[in-house]
């Protein structure tokens, strides 16, 4: 749509980013507020494109790969004597993701006006978990920041293994579930009905389960159009309810009740916050601190809670180790 702004428009499209281009040149501004384009508009004779959000159309995510990679080559060329700036524009050019490319590149600027390195990639959250910024801040006033990146970048690196395996580890409970689900709707739906004409030309009675699951099947068949009603709206719900406070507690509770894959994910997320809780003390992130982001980094709600317990025993002078003995699921 068009919006007149005093001798030019400016035009919505998707995207996330106010830019301003020059008339009748190739020269770009970029700024988050409508207010900045009519301003620099009124001033300097620019059109505006502002480009609004959409979840559609929005550029996918940054690759953990990418940001531990970054941070090990940063920490490299930072041991090798090569000045931050330098280091940043080297990276910039070798990276390939351009979402990444151009969050290097605003982080150059910061730094160039005098921006912390941590106050930067803060800008970031997408990119940049917070266990990564509260390790760089931590670098920056201990002064070692190389040794620092290549401890996050192992840490990340191994966590990203992890994941992987924990997703492989599902893939094939997954198979058998679907797999199940597809028989059990093969049998009621087409198999028992063709067994249903033999057993009335035999004209016989049939024992009560057998006569149980041909109701039920007839039951399924006769009656479609409420199954896939109720099953839309099975589904809208369970998506509103797993939004909800009590519907993220109930399931990271199922999450945990589950066979064999309950107990999977109890120690995927014990051997998460010990590495991430030892990473943290080794840069120099005070305790708090370091159970702060620890909880904030778990992925389930009854770690969320059991280490903001434990982080408020500490700060009111209990011992870490008896917090802990009374950490409980």
């Amino acid at each position: 749509m068009d919006v007149k702004l005093k001798n030019s428009n400016i035009v919505v499209q998707l995207g996330g980013q106010l830019n301003l281009v020059k008339e009748n040149s190739k020269s770009i501004f970029s700024g988050p507020r409508v207010k900045d384009a009519g301003q620099l508009n009124k001033n300097r004779g620019f059109s505006a494109l502002l480009k609004t959000n959409s979840k559609l159309f929005s550029p996918k995510p940054v690759k953990r790969e990418e940001v531990y990679l970054f941070a090990n080559q940063l920490a490299v060329l930072l041991d090798s004597g090569v000045p931050i700036l330098s280091s940043l524009s080297i990276l910039s050019e070798q990276t390939e993701d351009a979402q990444f490319r151009k969050a290097i590149e605003q982080i150059q600027e910061d730094i160039n006006t005098g921006k912390t390195l941590a106050k930067s990639f803060s800008k970031f959250p997408k990119i940049f978990p917070q266990l990564f910024i509260s390790m760089v801040r931590a670098a920056e006033v201990g002064g070692q920041l190389p040794q620092i990146l290549k401890l996050v970048s192992h840490y990340l690196q191994e966590q990203d293994k992890l994941d992987k395996k924990l997703k492989a580890a599902i893939v094939y409970p997954k198979f058998v579930f679907i797999f199940f689900m597809v028989l059990l709707v093969g049998i009621l739906f087409f198999l028992v009905p063709n067994f249903e004409e033999t057993f009335n030309t035999l004209g016989s009675e049939l024992p009560a389960p057998t006569q149980l699951l041909l109701d039920f099947s007839r039951f399924l068949l006769h009656n479609l159009v409420f199954e896939i009603l109720g099953i839309v709206l099975f589904s809208i719900s369970y998506k509103r309810f797993k939004r909800t406070d009590a519907g993220v507690l109930f399931f990271d509770k199922l999450k945990l009740r589950i066979p064999v894959l309950g107990d999977l994910t109890l120690k995927a997320s014990l051997s998460k916050f010990c590495r991430t809780l030892k990473i943290l003390l080794q840069s120099g992130v005070p305790l708090i601190d370091s159970l702060d982001i620890a909880s904030e980094t778990a992925e389930n709600i009854l770690f969320t809670n059991a280490l903001r317990n434990i982080k408020q025993g500490v700060i009111e002078g209990q011992s870490f180790s008896k917090k802990m003995s009374e950490f409980e699921l």
